[in-house]
């Protein structure tokens, strides 16, 4: 598990991205809200558990996860007192028939990276943003990303209760890698539709939206 402190300025908020597989900080380094220090957590190989205390100086919290990110939040986020958390294209369970990736459509996406690259991907993965993301794709060796990839297909895979207090789900109707109508299945009222691929970064208002909330819900 790695962490990229994209902003660390001692600001009242924190902004706590659990971010996708294969992305790094580049993802959401276009993102600047004025009061707000911002971590970026990605490579699921291992994971480490934040502690109650990490964030205690902050004023607010703020988790939006993304894609495997809701996962790996449910395992690694249970400690942190969040003031809103917002799932984006993605369900903690993330390769599942009903809920998350269908396996056999998963297990196909695995062999085709395994055998023609993760362009393919990306482009269905980030839509019209793909062009601005990928001179950064190369940053992560691809070795890593599909070793990752195996290694989330099999922890994904084992039983655990979610317990995370999720604010709401934004779903994206033309999300291409995690089905729109199995994330309605699992969120139900939490789910807050939205015209977007699975990538949901490249509409800053899905984050200034949510922030300007907690301000206002906290003045």
């Amino acid at each position: 598990m790695r962490k990229y402190w994209l902003t660390r300025d001692g600001n009242p908020g924190l902004i706590l991205f659990m971010l996708g597989w294969a992305a790094d900080h580049h993802a959401v380094e276009h993102l600047a809200p004025e009061g707000y220090d911002m971590l970026c957590v990605y490579d699921y190989r291992t994971l480490e558990p934040f502690a109650a205390e990490e964030f205690s100086a902050y004023r607010n919290v703020t988790l939006f996860a993304w894609s495997f990110g809701v996962w790996a939040a449910e395992r690694t986020c249970r400690d942190v007192a969040s003031d809103c958390a917002v799932a984006l294209g993605g369900t903690p369970y993330p390769v599942d028939d009903r809920f998350g990736i269908p396996r056999r459509a998963f297990l196909a996406t695995l062999r085709g990276l395994r055998g023609s690259g993760a362009e393919t991907f990306n482009r269905r993965a980030y839509g019209a943003d793909y062009d601005r993301l990928a001179p950064f794709f190369d940053e992560r060796p691809f070795e890593d990303k599909l070793d990752e990839l195996g290694v989330l297909f099999e922890r994904s895979a084992e039983p655990y209760m979610p317990s995370l207090d999720w604010t709401a789900a934004v779903v994206g109707d033309r999300d291409a890698i995690f089905p729109p109508a199995n994330m309605l299945a699992y969120w139900k009222e939490k789910a807050v539709v939205k015209p977007l691929p699975h990538y949901p970064f490249g509409d800053p208002g899905i984050v200034s939206g949510y922030l300007k909330k907690i301000e206002n819900d906290n003045r």
